[in-house]
């Protein structure tokens, strides 16, 4: 009974059953415990659900593949991004519904181009689409970067050292193109005919040709790639504190910061020049306009008197206050009934001994968590975001790039959480030269999960595209210092109380992708463009003929 039932299922649920496979297979290859190897073959079901959907007679036939093409991205979000819910459950069903939609609409795109403009074959569509949604997805305020295609080499750097040319938009590119070669293989081996033989052969030469070439090319770096020896010392404290637990009145602040100094001065020596505390590692905001009798800036102060050539560099809510509405940013809040208002920044703040405090805000901000999206035109419905597990309002954000320097003129870049799956962002705090990178970050939310770990195999990456050294503050975990291939020097384990000390270099010579961006995605826009004018005006013909 089963052999006669089983070939009637398969049949009529194939195209979804190929649409779930994608989904597992993009899901199996993701950091931080996938193989990603897996991703050079994970779209072939997709493609092949396509194509079958394409010589169907389905009415609404564009629509029934947006759906399988939805269902493969659901499957992927929901596999790789589940951990989402510790932080807030609703946020994570929104993040998964919206990215599944958002990732479905380039194959949908490519599919409704193949149908209007036949001459256009179906890889260059996908392509041109797919890298102009990551690019795109990385700009707007429901950006959500996490599982771009090319962040699936993060725990392997040793295959993609050549982002230091593309950034993980390449990445993207070399997956997708392998992918629509075997598909083209196996398709045309299928159809088993003289011509489409050869053009199987020709097109499996080419996958093994777009695989192997940028291995090599890769391995060759990671062997010869040499940094140069321009060493600064770094002492990175984890203090392993839980995010649910409020903290309330003095002793418990004096409490949380002694735990990070006694952490940190198991560490610190006499050539150490920075100590790095994780985000939200202040337990009580700073009003910036007088940090000068802040608790903790004191303390810090203080405490820098034993070690006057260190810097400390840390996170903290900061509150920034406005005289009146007219000087107030969009995001500021009214303060109490005096007509002043004031804004609520994510920051990391470095304090020297006897200098004043300097400030880095969070401008990457967690769309729904910590800022609602196109807050100036919802703000009226801003208590939503309160549901989502964020704050009432959105916090404020610097538009500029900004790097903080100490007494000996050493520049670093800081980066608060979010940010750091940002690759042309965090390039482009490069541009005047800071010779390191420092991540400052609060995993804990997410408690145990793939979510922290993937976001610790990702900050690899960035390493690889700026040539930077990063050392990496994770609250709970994980914390690590990483080199300028992306290797990972040391690490700490996973809600540990530590602190950990060495030495990174640093380079202040900027990459080809530091230099230019994702020019792949700026270059995929403008062919975006040429092609949905084209499949336009293609329609409006067909139209008029008939």
């Amino acid at each position: 009974m089963l052999s006669l039932i089983m070939p009637i299922f398969l049949s009529k649920y194939r195209f979804v059953l190929l649409s779930i496979l994608s989904g597992l297979m993009l899901a199996a290859s993701w950091p931080s415990r996938g193989f990603p190897f897996l991703i050079f073959f994970a779209l072939i079901p997709l493609l092949w659900a396509e194509d079958g959907i394409s010589e169907k007679r389905y009415t609404g036939k564009s629509m029934v593949f947006f759906l399988h093409a939805w269902l493969a991205f659901f499957v992927f979000n929901l596999l790789t991004t589940w951990w989402i819910l510790y932080a807030t459950i609703p946020g994570m069903v929104v993040a998964v519904l919206l990215n599944s939609i958002f990732m479905a609409i380039p194959w949908w795109l490519m599919h409704l181009g193949k149908r209007i403009v036949p001459a256009v074959k179906g890889a260059v569509p996908l392509v041109v689409f797919w890298l102009t949604f990551e690019f795109l997805h990385s700009r707007w305020e429901l950006s959500w970067n996490w599982l771009d295609l090319g962040n699936a080499f993060a725990a392997y750097p040793a295959w993609v050292q050549w982002y230091e040319l593309t950034g993980a938009a390449g990445g993207s590119l070399w997956i997708l193109l392998i992918n629509i070669f075997l598909f083209s293989m196996l398709r045309n081996h299928y159809l088993a005919a003289g011509t489409e033989l050869k053009r199987a052969k020709w097109n499996g030469l080419m996958a093994i040709l777009l695989f192997v070439l940028p291995s090599v090319a890769s391995l060759y770096i990671w062997f010869t790639y040499e940094e140069e020896y321009d060493p600064v010392n770094i002492v990175i404290v984890q203090p392993s504190e839980d995010p649910y637990e409020e903290v309330h009145g003095q002793a418990q602040i004096s409490r949380r910061l002694d735990q990070i100094i006694s952490l940190a001065d198991q560490r610190i020596t006499e050539e150490t020049q920075f100590i790095i505390a994780p985000e939200g590692a202040n337990p009580r905001g700073i009003w910036i306009h007088e940090d000068d009798r802040h608790y903790t800036v004191n303390r810090l102060w203080d405490h820098l008197e034993g070690y006057p050539e260190a810097a400390w560099i840390l996170g903290s809510f900061t509150y920034q206050m406005y005289d009146s509405r007219s000087n107030a940013t969009a995001s500021a809040r009214p303060l109490g009934e005096g007509g002043q208002y004031y804004d609520v920044f994510n920051s990391a703040v470095m304090i020297e001994h006897g200098e004043d405090p300097q400030y880095y805000h969070k401008t990457k901000l967690v769309p729904g968590i910590e800022r609602m999206p196109y807050f100036r035109f919802l703000k009226p419905i801003g208590r939503l975001v309160d549901r989502f597990g964020g704050i009432s309002g959105s916090l404020g954000a610097h538009n500029e790039i900004k790097f903080f320097e100490t007494l000996d003129g050493t520049r670093v870049a800081p980066a608060v959480c979010y940010e750091s799956i940002y690759g042309e962002f965090l390039a482009g705090h490069l541009r005047e030269n800071p010779g390191l990178i420092f991540v400052i970050t609060n995993d804990g939310w997410w408690r145990d999960t793939p979510g922290y770990r993937q976001h610790f195999q990702y900050a690899r990456l960035r390493a690889i595209e700026t040539r930077r050294s990063i050392a990496r503050s994770a609250s709970t975990g994980i914390s690590a210092f990483i080199d300028q291939k992306g290797r990972v020097v040391m690490q700490s384990s996973w809600w540990e109380p530590t602190a950990m000390s060495a030495s990174l270099n640093k380079n202040n010579k900027l990459t080809f992708f530091a230099r230019s961006g994702n020019f792949l995605g700026k270059t995929a826009v403008f062919l975006s463009v040429l092609l949905i004018l084209n499949m336009l005006s293609q329609k409006i013909i067909l139209r008029k003929a008939s």
